[in-house]
């Protein structure tokens, strides 16, 4: 498969055998039909990143002059193992922005003493039209030397996934290895199991955004927070609000 872009933003094609996807991430990958076409070939989807009994699921890839319910010759694969780490970084890390597709990115922002955020428990109200820099870290669960996945998904923006490492976060040497010449633009990105990842976006859509693990179970347990922008940019809100109702005329011009 050719990867050709992820969450609607173009990539520098890459090609795989196998794809990983986190909860809430899409990827757009071409497919050529070049080989045998008197038979049909498996695809398999897999669990992976915990270890689990979730059976494989397979479909069939079909070529035309074939039954679509006609079998493959072969054994369906097995997929990688589900605690191959190695690999799913690796993909992470090949994931860059299509030379003609990359999205100007603002400097790096102040944080010396962060003037432009306020934080409480989950909320976190920042200055308009800022620019954000976050470092999603890692660690151990409540269980000892166990660490998971998690696909990191915000609203309301699309971010700049600066970089990903292993450890702890060095905040005056990992910086020196962000990627800041073609960075892939994205709404969801994993969190490696004993790692951290760096994202950055500008806060320029008034409002009210969810930033939170897209692991169902992982949010209603509190792995989230909230971020408030621009709200003195919000006019009245409809009654229709929690709706499907085009909300964008009561934003103030």
């Amino acid at each position: 498969m050719m990867v050709v872009a992820t969450d609607s933003h173009y990539v520098e094609p890459f090609v795989v055998k196998r794809l990983y996807i986190c909860s809430g991430e899409t990827y757009s990958v071409l497919v050529t039909a070049n080989q045998d076409p008197s038979r049909n070939y498996w695809a398999m989807t897999k669990m992976v990143a915990r270890n689990n009994t979730t059976p494989n699921g397979l479909a069939i890839f079909n070529y035309i002059q074939n039954p679509p319910t006609q079998l493959p010759p072969t054994l369906p694969p097995s997929g990688p193992s589900w605690d191959d780490l190695e690999s799913r970084i690796n993909q992470s890390l090949a994931i860059k922005a299509h030379p003609d597709h990359i999205h100007p990115m603002p400097k790096t922002p102040a944080n010396a003493s962060n003037p432009n955020a306020i934080s409480s428990s989950s909320l976190y109200r920042l200055k308009f039209n800022t620019t954000i820099d976050i470092v999603l870290q890692n660690a151990n669960t409540m269980k000892a030397n166990t660490s998971e996945t998690h696909p990191w998904h915000l609203h309301g923006h699309n971010f700049w996934v600066l970089g990903y490492g292993n450890g702890k976060f060095n905040a005056s040497e990992d910086p020196k290895r962000y990627n800041l010449v073609n960075p892939i633009k994205k709404n969801t990105v994993p969190l490696h199991p004993f790692g951290w990842t760096a994202l950055r976006f500008v806060a320029d859509n008034p409002g009210v955004w969810a930033f939170h693990c897209h692991i169902e179970a992982h949010l209603f347990l509190g792995m989230g927070v909230v971020f408030e922008e621009g709200i003195e940019n919000v006019g009245t809100l409809p009654p229709s609000i929690m709706g499907c109702g085009d909300t964008k005329k009561f934003i103030k011009p």
